[in-house]
């Protein structure tokens, strides 16, 4: 319920002038969140408060919650619809039903080897998607209150943004679980090791976050995106060269170079993505717009860790670790290599499909993007999404 209306919020609150820097500080913050998330974790549960292992990392929801109530009462500027939108539960329940049958086999394919129902769900999910556009442009005939915009899919370059929104996605879902049991069960490293080897990526991040935006996208645009694509790329590559070259006897300093390199892409990307996105939507469809770019980044995450059990597990031979469990580092250093190898393959692709993304983000060509101030006394227009 809170994912969908962050650029909403954002796009209600701040000129277009000022919306790239928001959305690069908001790009540094998910960088941020993504290693010291897992970093926090490893320490609350090498800290094992009260004998609970692993189980105070729910805490974490309370002080985050709490702060986030009391700043949100104060900071964010109501924002309402003239005319309240109907709630698509028809919509919700046909795209959750055709995730389900997608993504469900995915993940418990190879453990069952691959039963019919499975390949049966998946090709059902292509109708049921099917359905989701034409209720959609039902509902957009009936009421004007659909889950899913569907004209916005004919702006170019937000169609465009969607499918790298996704395949992105997909990327971060394989890369940071197959990354994380690599370390933990094939290197056998301790949580909070494998935690503290991924801060040069969340510092990377962030300061390339913050550049891209500050003093690259204004001359560069695009160009910028296609960038990080690229040196993303050249670090997953070196990361691969890496744990060939060294094997399970690979150290936490190994890794860095390939982990700073692999940040400073994914920041140039985060930092830019949403800006190039939403820089051509509509503004009355601002708030749909900007669910929808979260919400495909969600899906891309699922469907990234769905695909885990065929690029990771895939390359694991289950009998030969049974017969020589001594081998499981081996074992899940190709699997990790061969889970690289598909991670560089979906970072080109992207780099393909961003030559659809517009040149440049409207608000940061000369003298454009200002909206024009709203009159006193008449409310900002809306930007909350459904």
């Amino acid at each position: 319920m809170m994912v969908p209306q962050v650029l909403s919020i954002v796009h209600a609150t701040f000129p277009a002038h000022e919306r790239g820097k928001v959305f690069g500080l908001f790009g540094a913050i998910v960088g941020l969140g993504a290693v010291s998330g897992p970093l926090l974790g490893a320490l609350l549960t090498q800290w094992n408060i009260a004998g609970l292992e692993w189980r105070p990392i729910f805490l974490i929801n309370l002080p985050v919650g709490i702060a986030g109530l009391l700043l949100g009462r104060k900071f964010i500027t109501e924002s309402k619809a003239p005319k309240a939108l109907r709630l698509d539960l028809v919509g919700v329940l046909l795209v959750t039903a055709a995730l389900l049958m997608l993504i469900y086999p995915l993940t418990r394919g190879r453990e069952l080897d691959w039963p019919l129902w499975g390949h049966l769900m998946m090709a059902g999910s292509l109708p049921v998607f099917g359905a989701l556009v034409a209720y959609e442009k039902y509902k957009a005939r009936k009421d004007g209150s659909p889950l899913v915009e569907l004209s916005l899919f004919k702006v170019k370059s937000f169609a465009a943004g969607v499918a790298v929104q996704l395949t992105f996605g997909v990327v971060m879902g394989i890369f940071f679980l197959v990354w994380t049991l690599y370390m933990q069960i094939g290197l056998g490293w301790s949580a909070l090791r494998a935690g503290l080897t991924g801060v040069p990526f969340s510092i990377a991040v962030s300061v390339a976050a913050g550049l891209s935006v500050q003093q690259l996208v204004p001359r560069f645009g695009r160009k910028v995106l296609q960038a990080g694509a690229l040196t993303m790329t050249a670090g997953v590559l070196l990361y691969l060269f890496e744990a060939d070259r060294y094997g399970t006897g690979i150290a936490s300093w190994q890794m860095i170079p390939p982990l700073v390199v692999m940040g400073l892409g994914m920041g140039l990307i985060v930092a830019l993505l949403t800006d190039a996105v939403l820089s051509e939507v509509p503004r009355e469809h601002a708030g749909s717009a900007s669910g929808l770019i979260n919400t495909t980044t969600q899906m891309g995450n699922a469907l990234g860790l769905g695909l885990v059990s065929v690029v990771f597990f895939g390359a694991i031979d289950d009998e030969r670790l049974a017969q020589a469990p001594a081998e499981t580092g081996a074992a899940f250093t190709e699997a990790f290599q061969n889970s690289l190898g598909w991670v560089a393959g979906v970072l080109a692709v992207i780099f393909l499909v961003m030559f659809a993304l517009p040149a440049k983000p409207k608000q940061h060509l000369e003298g454009g993007g200002d909206e024009p101030a709203p009159e006193p006394g008449v409310e900002k227009e809306p930007a909350l999404t459904h």
